[in-house]
């Protein structure tokens, strides 16, 4: 009577029915012996008459790997019973060993049990009786289709402190009391990230600081994305950048995963410019989130009428898909 082997397994490569995967079997041999095949019999019970399964493929199966016990060569010409086969020699006791098979086709049953029965023979053909067996067993199961849609995003927001578009909050910025004999100085932050194949742009509008009929001169070049101007104290200025700046000391450089960067005259360091419609950064494409720091300004002329000055801000973030 056969010895049982032990830490028998088979590990499938896919469980779904009627898939082409690899089948790997491990076992230990309990007992020294020369084996000359070993045979792989697939049946729809472990004992008594074997049935080999319904959809089930070995006869183009090929043996790509093998441990502990190696020089095999399969055999696969009856289906169902596949058997690797070499020159009969000595595998020692407690001998761990592997045989990974490719190219099999499952069966076809839906969360079926199946079995396959495992002999050692000292012939190369497993005639004979066998010297040591086991069974072991596998389910075939239907595959989980996990799913789900992300759709077009774009994420913006606008604030005066934070970091993120989960932390960031605000919306007035105060810059004091002005002085012909000083800079007056406030930052925003902003950020943006999107997922937009070609990339976003964000766009400043809105009217210069005013005090009913009277304003503060918009800095830099008055055209769309012209070029800006420096700070200069005692003349009437109002504009922003989007830079660390050291005259005046005030704001940040663009920070962040993303790849979004400051564009035209809002990127240039101790530089400011305030014109309704231009760009002041964009991305090429998707990008990570990156953070903005709005820097404003403001110098005034001895002259300036006296009043609460005020503008408001739109920040317009557009993304295209």
């Amino acid at each position: 009577m056969a010895t049982e082997v032990t830490d028998r397994s088979i590990t499938l490569g896919s469980s779904a029915p009627g898939a082409i995967t690899t089948h790997t079997f491990g076992l230990t041999v309990p007992s020294t012996a020369n084996v000359g095949s070993i045979e792989f019999k697939y049946c729809t019970t472990p004992l008594g008459a074997c049935t080999t399964p319904a959809g089930l493929v070995t006869t183009v199966a090929s043996l790509i790997n093998q441990t502990g016990a190696t020089g095999f060569s399969v055999v696969n010409t009856n289906n169902g019973t596949p058997y690797i086969s070499r020159g009969s020699a000595s595998i020692p006791a407690t001998t761990q060993v592997t045989y990974q098979f490719s190219g099999v086709t499952n069966p076809s049953g839906v969360n079926v049990e199946y079995w396959v029965r495992v002999n050692t023979y000292a012939s190369i053909d497993t005639t004979g009786s066998p010297i040591d067996g086991g069974v072991v067993d596998f389910v075939t199961t239907s595959d989980i289709t996990v799913s789900g849609i992300m759709p077009e995003s774009l994420i913006f927001c606008v604030g005066t402190s934070g970091t993120s578009c989960a932390n960031i909050t605000g919306s007035a910025v105060s810059l004091g009391i002005f002085s012909p004999a000083l800079t007056n100085t406030g930052t925003s932050v902003m950020s943006a990230s999107t997922n937009a194949s070609f990339g976003y742009t964000i766009a400043l509008a809105g009217s210069t600081l005013s005090s009913g009929a009277n304003t503060i001169t918009s800095m830099g070049q008055q055209s769309q994305n012209g070029t800006a101007s420096a700070s200069a104290v005692g003349t009437s200025q109002f504009g922003t950048n989007l830079r660390a700046n050291s005259t005046p000391p005030v704001g940040a450089n663009v920070s962040g995963l993303g790849t979004g960067v400051v564009v035209g005259g809002y990127n240039v360091v101790d530089n400011f410019r305030y014109f309704s419609g231009d760009t002041l950064a964009n991305a090429g494409g998707p990008v990570n989130d990156n953070l903005f720091t709005n820097s404003y300004i403001v110098n005034v002329s001895p002259d300036q009428a006296a009043g609460v000055y005020t503008a408001t801000m739109t920040y317009i973030c557009t993304a295209t898909f």
